[in-house]
Formats: structure tokens, C-alpha cells, sequence
């Protein structure tokens, strides 16, 4: 699997601990724009999340875009370059959170899945209880400043609720 990451996911699966969920759900080669690397690093960050990112970019394949097409001109200039590397390489997915670069990505036939949807993904293969998954979103909000809709924020937590329900089932 081809996986393309922007900064955003990788910022706050770092913040929950989590970023050794990508590799787990997505076997197979991850691919970050320098443009990306260099705004995750880049101060202000605390000692604990740039070792947890530099430990796993370690494991990605960095690679400087050159000439990123111009998809909108509303997208950062590191936006543009981990648009147009899905669309180089052909990636399967694309990891994303900001819901511009998300719908230039489907229009562009690459998939994007933001952090809720690979903590969604963990919790139903079951790498992450439902209860730690709601906790994990909830502190997205409230400790991390990640911006949600209410609409999507709902929908989050009937899946959650859903997946809860049909495990107290299996219990019986």
C-alpha cells in the first residue's frame, strides 16, 4: 500500500500517542513531502513529540516535490506538495485532515482519511476499545485544537456507540 502523509494526522497521532497506528492499518510505504517533515519539526514542539516524529519518519520515505501543481490557491505551499506526491505515486491513500486538500484529493481519484477515520479504522479492527476511542477524540478537541463540524462530531460518536453495541451483543 501507497500512503501519502500530510502534517496534520501525523501533529495529532503524535499528541494522543498514537502514530504507530498508520503502519499497523496501512502496511507498506509511507511517503512524506520534505515540505511536511520540515513544518513537523519545526519549533515550537516538545522534546517528547519531535522524538516520537523523527522516530517514525524514520521509517517513512521523505521526498522533496519539485514543481507541486497548484490545486487551489487556498492550499499551503506543503498541501500542494503532498497532493500532487499522492497523485505522482499513485497512492492509495491519503492522510489528511484539512478538508480542502481532501476533496481536491477525491477529485483527483486519491482517497483520504483524516485521524478520525484511522482511529475509527483501529477501533474496529479492535487495536483500540471503543471507550479509549472516544476519550482519543475528545481530547483531540479539548486539549489539541483540532477543529471538527458538529455534523462530523456526532457521526463520530454513533460509530463509536454503534461498535460499542455490537460488542456488549457479542458479549451475551
Amino acid at each position: 500500500m501507497i500512503v501519502v502523509a500530510d502534517a496534520r494526522p501525523l501533529i495529532f497521532l503524535t499528541k494522543l500517542s498514537r502514530l504507530e497506528l498508520i503502519p499497523r492499518l496501512y502496511p507498506g510505504e509511507v511517503f512524506v513531502p520534505a515540505a511536511v517533515r520540515d513544518e513537523l519539526l519545526a519549533p515550537p514542539i516538545r522534546p517528547d513529540e519531535e522524538h516520537a516524529l523523527r522516530a517514525f519518519l524514520q521509517d517513512c520515505t521523505i521526498v522533496r516535490v519539485s514543481k507541486p501543481r497548484s490545486f487551489a490557491s487556498a492550499m499551503s505551499r506543503a498541501d500542494k506538495a503532498t497532493l500532487t506526491l499522492a497523485v505522482r505515486k499513485h497512492a492509495d491513500l491519503l492522510l489528511a485532515d484539512d478538508r480542502l486538500i481532501r476533496r481536491m484529493a477525491l477529485f483527483e481519484r486519491v482517497r483520504p482519511m483524516g485521524t478520525l477515520g484511522i482511529l475509527l479504522s483501529a477501533m474496529r479492527k479492535g487495536w483500540l476499545a471503543p471507550a479509549a476511542t472516544r476519550l482519543a477524540v475528545q481530547a483531540l478537541i479539548r486539549s489539541h485544537g483540532f477543529r471538527i463540524r458538529i455534523d462530523v462530531f456526532e457521526e463520530v460518536l454513533s460509530e463509536i456507540a454503534r461498535f460499542e453495541g455490537c460488542l456488549d451483543e457479542d458479549a451475551h
